[in-house]
């Protein structure tokens, strides 16, 4: 059963992409929509199941939830400048990488000398997917342009989005508290309310203006559908990973967004690829499953 949890968030976050083209929304309107279509869900979530509270915990939630608006409006950005069939799968990759690594050294969800090895074959096959993927024909100076573009998106959404899914493990873990489904729905109000102040300075510092203007934006009210689809897969992603399952194997499979997201942006978006970007992008998709694949089987 928690192996079907631990999907749930690859089918939300797959379809993001694919929602925020239909929104029109730029990056900023997008990540205070998704954050105000998270808080609606939390605020739901929290007052009909049962939650408790401590200074702690609010401060753990709130700082994954500040993580989580950086991280999305990383994405946003770098969708919006290398298209959702690039974007996914390198953000994927990046955090898949980041949270295996700190999975294994922080949690010691590897322990064993094979862990590690099949763990370091898995990384080496992330990395390698993740640079199938990108591949784009072309002069030099027109790759080293788009590159330049996006790459500190990519970055910004790879760790950020990696780091925020910590904090909440990391206290649970560090304080041996029992990860269930009140420990979960606890951190959501949390995580939202710190998501929320994050997109309200994203959008002042990137916008030059009053936050509380973009209210009386639609794309961003159109947005609050992508926050319903990552507080989805956000909650179930916290169930998986503070559970036996670990963050780890949790993370790797929630990083398999990467296929639905990435085949959208090809199929649905219709963003162009050659025949030969096509084929290294199949090869480093299934590169990158078979890489996730191993790192959940550890």
């Amino acid at each position: 059963m928690m192996y079907l949890i631990a999907l749930v968030p690859a089918f939300a976050w797959g379809l993001i992409g694919l929602a925020l083209a239909k929104t029109k929304a730029k990056p900023e309107e997008a990540t205070l929509g998704s954050m105000t279509g998270f808080l609606i869900f939390s605020t739901v979530i929290t007052i009909f199941s049962a939650t408790f509270m401590s200074p702690a915990l609010f401060v753990v939630g709130f700082a994954s939830g500040f993580l989580l608006s950086l991280a999305n409006i990383g994405q946003f950005a770098a969708m919006t400048e290398l298209g959702v069939s690039k974007t996914v799968p390198l953000v994927a990759a990046l955090q898949l990488i980041l949270n295996s690594l700190l999975g294994a050294f922080l949690f010691h969800e590897w322990t064993q000398p094979m862990q590690w090895i099949l763990g370091i074959v898995s990384i080496i096959l992330v990395i390698a997917g993740a640079s199938l993927t990108s591949y784009q024909e072309g002069s030099d100076k027109t790759k080293s342009k788009i590159s330049t573009k996006g790459i500190v998106s990519v970055l910004v959404a790879g760790v950020f989005g990696g780091l925020y899914s910590v904090l909440p493990k990391a206290y649970q873990y560090f304080n041996h508290i029992e990860g269930n489904r009140e420990f979960t729905n606890s951190l959501l109000l949390p995580q939202a309310i710190g998501g929320m102040v994050g997109a309200l300075i994203i959008y002042a510092v990137v916008s030059k203006s009053n936050p509380l203007t973009g209210f009386k934006k639609i794309p961003v009210w159109k947005s609050t559908s992508i926050g319903f689809l990552w507080a989805i897969g956000n909650m179930c992603l916290m169930i998986a990973s503070t559970s036996d399952l670990g963050l780890a194997t949790a993370f790797t499979f929630s990083q398999l967004n990467l296929v639905i997201g990435g085949f959208s942006g090809i199929y649905l978006l219709h963003e162009h690829k050659t025949k030969k970007e096509f084929k290294y992008f199949l090869v480093g998709i299934i590169l990158v499953v078979i890489g996730a694949i191993i790192t959940a089987l550890i």
